[in-house]
């Protein structure tokens, strides 16, 4: 089966969770494809598959990662322009690789694209509201009902072109573990078509050595372990690495801590200052997962979901203005998984109390690993993989996954047929 591959190109997230799914195609015998843009684009070239960059769209920002509202605004009709631009390539794109089933995780376009060319999709998508971003608080009832009746109506309206999709796929937790629980709010008009499985993870915490012998072979002693993981896009991954580089080379040497900036780098030799070792970008993001006592993250959903899986309490400091970042921070906050401390709150003394307070509560750890014991029963990329696989008209049987797989009629045209949401 000849399956194409199209994440959103905004930050490495979307194609972080697609690389993992390419190559568990890849193992069966498929053949893959990827489009997409932006920072996503080297991303995949350096994961070894084929890729083409189509035309991006952008979202502006300011210096300090804020969502810059104005000049997304009013960069709004060469958006739309770049957007037909993008239906079009992806058209032309889909027929070169006769692809027979299309995965798109968060972009509309290739939704458009495989429905125009009658090929089969499957949507990957957390963030089936989207939020109206804002800094300040909004403080005027009236305010907070406008926003809330656009909200609504923004849900009803993508709701309409997502369900031209052949299934809905949100690699989330169901309640009460759902980790962007204020965008995962589907709309009426597709909810036949929902399938929540998991978040992926590319290599699960069993596949690992034991937690002892990890922090043994990477030389960490009796000290807690801070792990700083920065995503999003590269000049917000710069602002707040510098900020919180800043503050963790005043750190006492209690503790040992690893800040990665996110940005994959050739030469990836670490700068020491202090307790504090700063890395462009750490390979084997998972052995240090296991091995640290504490994540900080921005409140990205791969991010808080890997820490979920390996029962890792987290310190969420989520970008300003950022809807999903500050409802993550907010989820994270209420299933008592960790401490939230707003960017423009970062000071020394702050970030050390909420340090401090995580690591000596161990009702944080304790409520880590009962989240961890429930992520465990999920495997969301097996679960894709037979989603993609009916979604193309292939049929396989759950308990001899490797037994070859047999057509049925594809799921083309009105997508109207169902079938029930596959095991996890």
């Amino acid at each position: 089966m000849r399956v194409y591959f199209a994440p959103c190109g905004i930050a490495l997230g979307h194609a972080g969770r697609c690389i993992p799914l390419a190559k568990r195609f890849v193992e069966k015998g498929h053949q893959v494809f990827f489009s997409t843009y932006g920072d996503a684009v080297p991303y995949v070239e350096r994961a070894g598959f084929p890729v083409e960059r189509v035309p991006p769209v952008q979202m502006r920002e300011k210096i300090d990662g804020t969502f810059d509202f104005k000049r997304t605004l009013a960069a709004g009709p060469g958006n739309i322009y770049r957007f037909l631009l993008q239906v079009g390539a992806e058209l032309n794109l889909i027929e070169r690789f006769k692809a027979e089933v299309v995965i798109s995780d968060s972009r509309l376009s290739t939704i458009l694209a495989a429905r125009m060319r009658n090929i089969p999709s499957v949507l990957l998508l957390h963030q089936l509201r989207l939020m109206i971003p804002h800094v300040k608080p909004i403080g005027r009832r009236i305010k907070q009902r406008i926003k809330s009746h656009v909200e609504h109506v923004g849900l009803e309206l993508f709701g309409s072109l997502w369900r031209l999709s052949t299934f809905v796929v949100v690699p989330d937790f169901p309640p009460p573990y759902t980790i962007a629980k204020a965008n995962v709010v589907p709309s009426k008009q597709y909810t036949k078509k929902l399938r929540i499985v998991g978040p992926i993870i590319s290599k699960r915490p069993e596949q690992l050595p034991p937690r002892e012998s990890l922090r043994e072979q990477m030389g960490f002693n009796h000290k807690p372990v801070i792990y700083a993981a920065m995503s999003g896009t590269i000049p917000e991954k710069r602002y707040i690495s510098m900020l919180l580089a800043k503050i963790f080379s005043r750190f006492p040497k209690d503790y040992t801590i690893i800040l990665s900036q996110g940005i994959p780098a050739i030469h990836n030799q670490p700068v020491k200052r202090g307790p504090l070792q700063i890395y462009s970008w750490v390979d084997d993001r998972y052995a240090l997962l296991k091995s640290c006592d504490l994540l900080i993250t921005r409140g990205g959903h791969n991010t808080v979901a890997e820490a979920m899986y390996y029962g890792i309490p987290m310190l969420v400091i989520p970008t300003p203005g950022h809807s999903e970042h500050q409802g993550i921070a907010k989820s994270v906050e209420q299933m008592g998984l960790g401490l939230v401390v707003q960017q423009h709150e970062l000071s020394f003394s702050k970030l050390l109390d909420a340090v401090t307070a995580i690591l000596g509560d161990s009702s944080f750890k304790k409520r880590a690993e009962m989240a961890a014991r429930f992520a465990a029963q999920f495997d969301a990329i097996s679960s894709i993989y037979r989603i993609a696989l009916r979604a193309a008209g292939l049929e396989f049987s759950y308990y001899l996954e490797e037994s070859p797989p047999r057509r049925t009629p594809p799921l083309r045209g009105s997508h109207k047929r169902e079938f029930p949401a596959s095991p996890i």
